[in-house]
């Protein structure tokens, strides 16, 4: 993969951290292709809309903003992609801890650009 694409890969998962992160569902939907895998504890479940509501997650765990993405291009290909989130942390307000978490995202080159069609996550709660 030229280092212009691995650039524009990192681009899309930034992007869509700012969406996430804005609770701008509309936003995050620009970085999905669809049907989206998203790969749980004991299933997978290919969905047709994104499966979070970011507002919903900061109302129900209080969390206000994140903080140490570790983000890591792992492997890339002409039209695939693998890009690790590491250990970012979930916080308060207060700046207290809520959880660490997490994840796996599978990206494929469309006509529009990168776009994320799997996601894994594992959340560790502090």
């Amino acid at each position: 993969m030229k280092s212009q694409d691995r650039a524009d890969v990192i681009r899309a998962y930034e992007g869509y951290l700012r969406a996430f992160s804005d609770n701008d569902v509309a936003e995050i939907d620009t970085y999905i292709q669809y049907p989206l895998a998203y790969i749980g504890l004991d299933n997978v479940k290919l969905l047709d809309k994104f499966p979070i509501d970011p507002s919903d997650l900061k109302k129900i765990k209080g969390w206000e903003k994140s903080e140490a993405f570790e983000i890591d291009l792992v492997a890339a290909g002409e039209n695939k992609a693998h890009l690790l989130l590491r250990n970012a942390r979930r916080l308060r307000a207060d700046g207290s801890l809520i959880e660490e978490a997490s994840g796996f995202y599978a990206y494929t080159r469309t006509s529009a650009g990168w776009k994320i069609f799997a996601i894994s996550d594992i959340v560790f709660p502090a």
